[in-house]
């Protein structure tokens, strides 16, 4: 087995104290606090094998169910038993005189179920200080059998050879809890759920026999109201009716001597009576089988694990703080924790919505519309869902929802109604920015506008200029060319003029020379030499 047992809740001088932490790490663990909890816990005389049935109880779980400590575990085991000569394990115990359990132990591994509608849940298994030992006074039996009631989905009682007179006493709380939720809320729902009486030792076989059958007969019998009965007797039979959804009981044999007497006996079944072993494997199924499983309710709301935690730690410090614990008081915090669960769950229906729509928000009209369809969705399902406690209950919580609504609205109304506004401003400045920047694009366009207008003016001018320039280039050009041509002219008429000279001067040349060829010639003196 991987758990070992928890000693949660202690009786130190008649004060409760709890491991809040390890409570928590259960019932918070994970794998559970999400889930429906089934918790089943045995409650008796100390002595009388309570622990040892809780040990073939886990034997059975440990084959049939995973756990948080064991999620792969192969489950549906036939062979739950396990071996003959197999001892023991899970919560101490022991034959003898002396009590082995205090106070209110847990098994520190939670078992995973799969309930046959499909819906997850996480067991519990808790055993209990023996009540009317040496040690423990009358009211913190009282104390021990009342916690146990109010957290449990399946309270055992474990007696021994006959259900007396007095058993039924242990149940006082329980019917006074009754009668006064009963007086108290008008409403007919029974505040808890399942108890069975396990008669051990049972010596009348052949009146009732054995097992749940003879066990049902034997307790309609014990639980019949008889006209010669007192008025105190017939109320509490009436009120252990009114108390609980289911009662049952179940009758099993004397074990044996080494089982019932051996201090040295370690559990194994081998040395167990027939009869005993054979019930034994008969009831333990009956009880822990999944189709026989009953999840925690409280007001007819299933409790997960986390809603669990506080609920019980709620109970365990009024059993702290009192003496005497008062039904009215038990009843009173169950309201307020019940109610006040309510109202968070309505008030998240109100903030989720108001959540889920405020970003789409544009204008106060938006605003009220959300608010009065969230909180009118909030109040419709306060007003529509099952209550516990009176009208005047109801109504007081109803307010405290109201109210609170109310004043979340305060905030969030303001905030997105400073949003709207600053959204308006920012489009305003948007708006105006927009503006003012379509003014400057106007203006920048009109500059440019004008720029490329000079600039085309300016690339006119200049193509005029060039334009121009180049026909006065190109006049000069002709001019040159007109008077190049010209000297070009005049040098070729001076070329040929001076050609002509040049003939005519040639042409003279020759008449003189001609001339001078045919003019007689003179006979020059010969001159002599002085």
């Amino acid at each position: 087995m991987s758990g070992e047992p928890l000693n949660i809740v202690r009786f130190v001088n008649s004060k409760v104290e709890y491991d809040k932490g390890a409570l928590e790490g259960l019932l918070l663990h994970p794998d559970v606090k999400d889930r429906k909890l089934i918790f089943i816990s045995i409650v008796g005389a100390f002595r009388r094998g309570k622990s040892f049935f809780l040990g073939y109880c886990l034997r059975y779980l440990y084959a049939h169910y995973k756990s948080i400590k064991n999620p792969h575990n192969l489950i549906n085991n036939p062979n739950w038993m396990g071996a003959a000569d197999t001892p023991l394990q899970g919560f101490t115990w022991r034959s003898g005189t002396q009590r082995d359990t205090t106070g209110i132990i847990f098994w520190s591994d939670v078992f995973l179920v799969d309930l046959p509608n499909g819906e997850k849940a996480a067991m519990i298994i808790a055993d209990s200080q023996g009540l009317f030992d040496t040690e423990t006074s009358t009211a913190d039996n009282s104390k021990i059998f009342s916690l146990v009631t109010l957290m449990t989905s399946m309270e055992i009682l474990n007696l021994q050879g006959i259900i007396q007179e007095d058993h039924l006493q242990y149940l006082q709380f329980a019917t006074e809890y009754a009668k006064f939720t009963t007086n108290q809320s008008g409403q007919s729902q029974k505040p808890f759920q399942n108890f069975m009486f396990l008669i051990r030792d049972w010596s009348n076989p052949d009146e009732y026999p054995f097992g749940y059958e003879g066990g049902r007969k034997y307790l309609d019998e014990i639980l019949v109201v008889k006209p010669h009965h007192p008025a105190e007797l017939k109320s509490v039979r009436e009120y252990i009716k009114s108390s609980f959804d289911k009662l049952t009981c179940s009758l099993l044999p004397y074990p044996g001597k080494t089982v019932a007497r051996d201090s040295n006996y370690d559990g194994r079944w081998a040395p167990m009576d027939e009869d005993f072993l054979n019930e034994l494997k008969l009831l333990i199924p009956k009880l822990l089988s999944v189709e026989h499983l009953t999840t925690k309710k409280i007001n007819g709301i299933d409790m997960t694990g986390a809603l669990a935690n506080e609920y019980f730690q709620q109970f365990l410090n009024i059993f702290q703080s009192s003496t005497v614990v008062q039904p009215q008081s038990i009843y009173e915090t169950t309201i307020d924790k019940f109610m006040t669960s309510l109202v968070n769950r309505c008030f998240d229906i109100y903030k989720n919505f108001v959540n889920n729509s405020v970003n789409g928000i544009q204008n106060e009209d938006q605003i009220n519309n959300v608010f009065n369809t969230s909180k009118g969705s909030a109040m419709s399902t306060f007003d529509n869902e099952k209550k516990m406690g009176s009208p005047a209950h109801a109504a007081n919580y109803r307010a405290i929802l109201n109210t609170r609504i109310d004043n979340d609205s305060v905030g969030w109304k303001g905030t997105t109604m400073a949003k709207i506004l600053k959204v308006r401003e920012d489009q305003r400045r948007a708006e105006e920015a927009a503006r003012e920047a379509a003014r400057l694009q106007r203006e920048r366009e009109e500059q440019e506008r004008l720029a490329r207008e000079r600039q085309a003016q300016l690339e006119r001018e200049a193509a005029e200029r060039a334009a121009e320039a180049a026909r006065q280039a190109e006049i000069l050009r002709q001019q040159q060319l007109a008077i190049q041509a010209e000297q070009e002219r005049q040098r070729l008429a001076e070329e040929q003029r001076q050609r002509e000279i040049a003939e005519q001067q040639r042409i003279e040349a020759e008449r003189a020379a001609e001339a001078e060829r045919n003019r007689p010639r003179k006979r020059k003196k010969k001159c002599s030499i002085m």
